[in-house]
Protein backbone atom coordinates (compact mmCIF):
# COMPACT_ATOMS: atom_id res chain seq x y z
CA UNK A 1 0.00 0.00 0.00
CA UNK A 2 0.79 3.11 -0.42
CA UNK A 3 0.16 6.33 1.59
CA UNK A 4 -0.34 9.64 -0.10
CA UNK A 5 0.19 12.81 1.99
CA UNK A 6 -1.22 16.19 1.39
CA UNK A 7 0.70 18.73 2.86
CA UNK A 8 -0.74 21.51 4.29
CA UNK A 9 0.61 24.29 2.61
CA UNK A 10 -2.28 25.92 0.41
CA UNK A 11 -3.71 28.86 -1.81
CA UNK A 12 -3.23 31.03 1.48
CA UNK A 13 0.25 30.22 1.63
CA UNK A 14 1.42 30.92 -2.07
CA UNK A 15 -0.14 34.10 -1.23
CA UNK A 16 2.31 35.39 1.46
CA UNK A 17 5.28 34.06 -1.03
CA UNK A 18 7.22 37.22 -3.18
CA UNK A 19 6.86 37.00 -6.77
CA UNK A 20 10.39 35.51 -6.81
CA UNK A 21 9.52 33.04 -4.09
CA UNK A 22 6.61 31.53 -5.66
CA UNK A 23 7.75 31.53 -9.12
CA UNK A 24 10.75 29.40 -7.87
CA UNK A 25 8.58 27.23 -6.16
CA UNK A 26 6.33 26.19 -8.79
CA UNK A 27 8.93 26.03 -11.54
CA UNK A 28 10.89 23.53 -9.16
CA UNK A 29 8.08 21.71 -8.78
CA UNK A 30 6.97 21.63 -12.48
CA UNK A 31 10.72 20.84 -12.98
CA UNK A 32 10.68 17.82 -10.42
CA UNK A 33 7.26 16.36 -11.78
CA UNK A 34 8.76 16.31 -15.35
CA UNK A 35 12.21 14.31 -14.61
CA UNK A 36 10.11 11.79 -12.17
CA UNK A 37 7.66 11.14 -15.02
CA UNK A 38 10.35 10.71 -17.34
CA UNK A 39 12.60 8.70 -15.04
CA UNK A 40 9.68 5.81 -14.73
CA UNK A 41 9.44 5.68 -18.20
CA UNK A 42 13.27 5.16 -18.80
CA UNK A 43 13.43 2.43 -15.84
CA UNK A 44 10.52 0.88 -17.53
CA UNK A 45 11.55 0.82 -21.14
CA UNK A 46 14.11 -1.36 -20.08
CA UNK A 47 12.78 -3.50 -18.22
CA UNK A 48 11.68 -5.36 -21.38
CA UNK A 49 14.20 -8.08 -22.83
CA UNK A 50 12.77 -8.82 -26.71
CA UNK A 51 13.55 -11.78 -28.01
CA UNK A 52 12.70 -10.98 -31.36
CA UNK A 53 16.21 -9.46 -32.55
CA UNK A 54 14.29 -6.58 -34.71
CA UNK A 55 12.46 -5.63 -31.32
CA UNK A 56 14.95 -5.67 -29.46
CA UNK A 57 17.31 -3.46 -31.43
CA UNK A 58 14.32 -0.96 -31.96
CA UNK A 59 13.28 -0.99 -28.25
CA UNK A 60 16.90 -0.53 -27.31
CA UNK A 61 16.66 2.94 -29.56
CA UNK A 62 13.41 3.72 -27.88
CA UNK A 63 14.92 3.62 -24.82
CA UNK A 64 17.93 5.68 -26.15
CA UNK A 65 14.99 8.09 -27.11
CA UNK A 66 13.80 8.71 -23.58
CA UNK A 67 17.05 8.84 -21.99
CA UNK A 68 17.83 12.03 -24.32
CA UNK A 69 14.34 13.62 -23.62
CA UNK A 70 15.29 13.43 -20.28
CA UNK A 71 18.94 14.99 -20.74
CA UNK A 72 17.22 18.00 -22.11
CA UNK A 73 14.52 18.04 -19.35
CA UNK A 74 17.46 17.81 -16.51
CA UNK A 75 19.35 20.51 -18.42
CA UNK A 76 16.10 22.88 -18.58
CA UNK A 77 16.15 22.19 -14.91
CA UNK A 78 19.57 23.47 -14.19
CA UNK A 79 19.32 26.69 -16.73
CA UNK A 80 16.37 27.28 -13.76
CA UNK A 81 18.38 26.45 -10.89
CA UNK A 82 20.79 28.75 -12.20
CA UNK A 83 18.73 31.71 -13.09
CA UNK A 84 16.70 32.00 -10.33
CA UNK A 85 18.62 30.39 -7.36
CA UNK A 86 22.02 30.72 -7.80
CA UNK A 87 22.88 34.16 -9.68
CA UNK A 88 19.28 35.69 -8.06
CA UNK A 89 18.88 37.49 -5.09
CA UNK A 90 16.55 35.44 -3.96
CA UNK A 91 19.61 32.53 -3.43
CA UNK A 92 21.79 34.96 -1.24
CA UNK A 93 18.85 33.98 1.52
CA UNK A 94 18.12 30.34 0.17
CA UNK A 95 21.12 28.62 -0.43
CA UNK A 96 22.62 29.26 3.21
CA UNK A 97 18.89 28.23 4.52
CA UNK A 98 18.97 24.77 2.71
CA UNK A 99 19.11 21.53 5.13
CA UNK A 100 22.52 19.56 4.46
CA UNK A 101 20.55 17.04 2.24
CA UNK A 102 19.68 19.83 -0.34
CA UNK A 103 22.94 21.86 0.22
CA UNK A 104 24.73 18.57 -0.95
CA UNK A 105 22.06 17.85 -3.97
CA UNK A 106 23.09 21.39 -5.24
CA UNK A 107 26.77 20.53 -4.56
CA UNK A 108 26.36 17.74 -6.43
CA UNK A 109 24.22 19.20 -9.21
CA UNK A 110 27.38 21.94 -10.23
CA UNK A 111 29.62 19.12 -10.57
CA UNK A 112 27.41 16.97 -12.84
CA UNK A 113 26.81 20.09 -15.22
CA UNK A 114 30.10 21.03 -15.70
CA UNK A 115 31.53 22.14 -19.23
CA UNK A 116 32.83 18.90 -19.34
CA UNK A 117 29.84 16.58 -18.10
CA UNK A 118 28.41 14.29 -20.43
CA UNK A 119 25.50 15.65 -19.69
CA UNK A 120 26.19 18.61 -21.12
CA UNK A 121 27.65 17.47 -24.15
CA UNK A 122 24.79 15.27 -25.26
CA UNK A 123 22.46 18.91 -24.76
CA UNK A 124 23.85 21.10 -26.70
CA UNK A 125 23.30 19.11 -30.33
CA UNK A 126 20.98 15.74 -28.96
CA UNK A 127 18.93 16.73 -26.54
CA UNK A 128 15.74 19.16 -27.27
CA UNK A 129 18.10 20.02 -29.99
CA UNK A 130 18.36 18.60 -33.81
CA UNK A 131 22.08 18.32 -34.68
CA UNK A 132 23.45 20.25 -37.63
CA UNK A 133 23.71 18.62 -40.75
CA UNK A 134 27.36 18.80 -40.07
CA UNK A 135 27.52 16.76 -37.06
CA UNK A 136 24.91 14.27 -38.74
CA UNK A 137 27.75 13.66 -41.54
CA UNK A 138 30.54 13.55 -38.77
CA UNK A 139 28.25 11.33 -37.43
CA UNK A 140 27.92 9.28 -40.42
CA UNK A 141 30.97 8.83 -41.46
CA UNK A 142 31.85 7.63 -38.11
CA UNK A 143 29.01 4.86 -38.56
CA UNK A 144 30.27 3.78 -42.23
CA UNK A 145 33.78 3.10 -40.75
CA UNK A 146 32.38 0.90 -37.69
CA UNK A 147 31.88 -2.64 -37.25
CA UNK A 148 28.19 -2.84 -37.91
CA UNK A 149 25.14 -5.54 -39.08
CA UNK A 150 22.39 -4.63 -41.46
CA UNK A 151 19.36 -4.11 -39.32
CA UNK A 152 21.83 -1.23 -38.28
CA UNK A 153 20.63 0.66 -41.67
CA UNK A 154 16.96 -0.16 -41.70
CA UNK A 155 14.26 1.42 -41.82
CA UNK A 156 11.03 -0.50 -40.41
CA UNK A 157 7.51 0.51 -41.57
CA UNK A 158 4.09 -1.19 -40.47
CA UNK A 159 0.50 -0.66 -41.39
CA UNK A 160 0.31 1.58 -38.23
CA UNK A 161 2.07 4.77 -38.22
CA UNK A 162 2.95 4.28 -34.57
CA UNK A 163 4.81 0.76 -35.57
CA UNK A 164 7.11 2.61 -38.19
CA UNK A 165 10.83 3.27 -36.99
CA UNK A 166 13.69 5.06 -38.92
CA UNK A 167 16.49 3.00 -37.29
CA UNK A 168 18.74 4.60 -39.47
CA UNK A 169 18.48 7.35 -38.22
CA UNK A 170 18.91 6.75 -34.48
CA UNK A 171 21.79 4.94 -35.37
CA UNK A 172 23.60 8.10 -36.56
CA UNK A 173 22.17 9.89 -33.36
CA UNK A 174 23.61 7.27 -31.31
CA UNK A 175 27.36 7.61 -32.84
CA UNK A 176 27.19 11.31 -32.86
CA UNK A 177 26.62 11.10 -29.19
CA UNK A 178 28.99 8.36 -28.51
CA UNK A 179 31.51 10.95 -30.49
CA UNK A 180 30.50 13.92 -28.39
CA UNK A 181 30.86 12.70 -25.20
CA UNK A 182 34.21 10.90 -26.14
CA UNK A 183 33.91 7.02 -26.43
CA UNK A 184 34.40 4.71 -28.97
CA UNK A 185 31.56 2.35 -28.02
CA UNK A 186 27.81 2.50 -28.68
CA UNK A 187 26.88 0.67 -25.48
CA UNK A 188 29.46 2.48 -23.43
CA UNK A 189 28.48 5.54 -23.88
CA UNK A 190 24.43 4.57 -23.68
CA UNK A 191 25.03 3.42 -20.37
CA UNK A 192 27.36 6.03 -19.07
CA UNK A 193 24.48 7.95 -19.53
CA UNK A 194 21.84 6.22 -18.32
CA UNK A 195 24.23 6.41 -15.23
CA UNK A 196 24.02 10.01 -14.66
CA UNK A 197 20.59 10.03 -14.73
CA UNK A 198 19.03 8.26 -11.50
CA UNK A 199 21.57 10.83 -9.47
CA UNK A 200 20.59 13.82 -10.93
CA UNK A 201 17.33 13.22 -10.61
CA UNK A 202 17.45 12.39 -6.92
CA UNK A 203 19.88 15.98 -6.70
CA UNK A 204 17.04 17.70 -8.09
CA UNK A 205 14.36 16.46 -6.17
CA UNK A 206 16.00 17.18 -2.83
CA UNK A 207 16.93 20.46 -4.11
CA UNK A 208 13.38 21.38 -4.79
CA UNK A 209 12.37 19.82 -1.53
CA UNK A 210 15.21 21.38 0.31
CA UNK A 211 13.67 24.65 -0.91
CA UNK A 212 10.14 23.81 0.39
CA UNK A 213 11.11 23.39 3.70
CA UNK A 214 12.86 27.12 3.91
CA UNK A 215 9.63 27.92 2.49
CA UNK A 216 7.41 25.73 5.06
CA UNK A 217 9.26 27.54 7.47
CA UNK A 218 9.57 31.01 6.98
CA UNK A 219 5.62 31.22 6.05
CA UNK A 220 3.97 28.26 8.47
CA UNK A 221 6.93 27.30 10.93
CA UNK A 222 8.94 24.35 11.90
CA UNK A 223 5.85 22.00 12.22
CA UNK A 224 3.49 21.52 8.66
CA UNK A 225 0.53 19.29 8.98
CA UNK A 226 -0.08 16.60 6.77
CA UNK A 227 -3.52 14.35 6.42
CA UNK A 228 -3.37 11.08 4.28
CA UNK A 229 -4.66 12.19 1.28
CA UNK A 230 -5.47 8.58 -0.56
CA UNK A 231 -4.07 4.94 0.27
CA UNK A 232 -3.61 2.95 -2.95
CA UNK A 233 -3.43 -0.67 -2.93
CA UNK A 234 -2.94 -1.37 -6.84
CA UNK A 235 -0.58 0.63 -7.58
CA UNK A 236 1.91 -1.60 -10.08
CA UNK A 237 5.29 -2.72 -9.20
CA UNK A 238 7.44 -0.74 -11.25
CA UNK A 239 10.07 -3.67 -12.30
CA UNK A 240 6.69 -4.91 -14.09
CA UNK A 241 5.85 -2.11 -16.44
CA UNK A 242 6.97 -2.18 -19.44
CA UNK A 243 7.17 -0.15 -22.59
CA UNK A 244 7.05 -1.91 -25.73
CA UNK A 245 7.96 0.13 -29.33
CA UNK A 246 5.90 -2.22 -31.61
CA UNK A 247 2.18 -2.10 -30.31
CA UNK A 248 -1.00 -3.40 -31.44
CA UNK A 249 -3.26 -0.11 -32.83
CA UNK A 250 -6.63 1.00 -34.59
CA UNK A 251 -4.44 3.42 -36.80
CA UNK A 252 -3.69 1.69 -39.82
CA UNK A 253 -1.31 3.79 -41.91
CA UNK A 254 -2.82 4.84 -45.44
CA UNK A 255 -1.42 4.47 -48.82
CA UNK A 256 -1.26 7.84 -50.30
Amino acid sequence: MIDILRMGFTKAHFLLLTREERALFLLLGYSSNQVNVLWKLVIAATNRIPEDPVDSHVSGAQTQILIRLMIGALWESWRLVEKHLLSARLGKEIVPALDSTAGCALEGLKKRFGSSGMIAAVRNSYAFHHPTPDEIEVAFQAAILAPDEDDSWSIYFSKTLLNCFFFASDFMIAHGIMQAVGETDINKAHEGLLGELAPISNELSELTFGYAAVMFKKYVGNEISAVVAAKLNDAPNLDDVLIPFFVENGNPKTAS
